[in-house]
């Protein structure tokens, strides 16, 4: 039986245990660069009111599968000054809630996006088209992953 031994360059086992010790950080860096893309996307998209409500989450992981994520996210209310108040009721199916706050911006932007079949409002999607091609966020999420191997001195070619 043949017998094979090698030793590979202290400095290549070293740049192993940095980018060991730092994938976490750099995937977290490429969700949130893919994430940023498609905030943008959805800023440039969606209706003027709900411009400013559109935020990134931090990046986490999840606990059921180990993924890395960030996600986008309406966050906020809409005050009720504007247009669209005359679609919206305190009473739902018989039971009063409190919208002193105004329009959850989740709700109002599902409505933007779906509009609805009881009212004159219909459909605006801006969402998923913003979404659309998913090239540009391959693109951001790439050159976040070149950017922190270049950070831990790793040589892609």
């Amino acid at each position: 039986m043949a017998k094979f031994e090698t030793e590979l360059p202290l400095d290549l086992i070293e740049s192993f245990n940095r980018l060991n010790q730092n994938t976490e950080k750099i995937m977290g860096d490429m969700t949130r660069a893919g994430a940023q893309v498609v905030q943008d996307k959805i800023k440039v998209k969606c209706p003027d009111v709900l411009k400013n409500k559109v935020k990134l989450s931090v990046t986490y992981r999840t606990p059921s599968d180990g993924g890395i994520n960030t996600k986008v996210y309406f966050s906020g209310y809409v005050p009720f000054s504007d247009p669209n108040r005359r679609y919206f009721s305190s009473v739902v199916k018989g039971h009063r809630y409190d919208n002193s706050k105004g329009v959850p911006a989740t709700f109002l932007a599902i409505l933007y996006e779906y509009g609805r079949s009881n009212a004159p409002f219909p459909k605006r999607p801006s969402l998923r088209s913003a979404i659309g091609s998913k090239s540009a966020i391959e693109q951001a999420m790439l050159e976040a992953q070149e950017k922190g191997w270049e950070i831990l001195g790793i040589s892609t070619n």
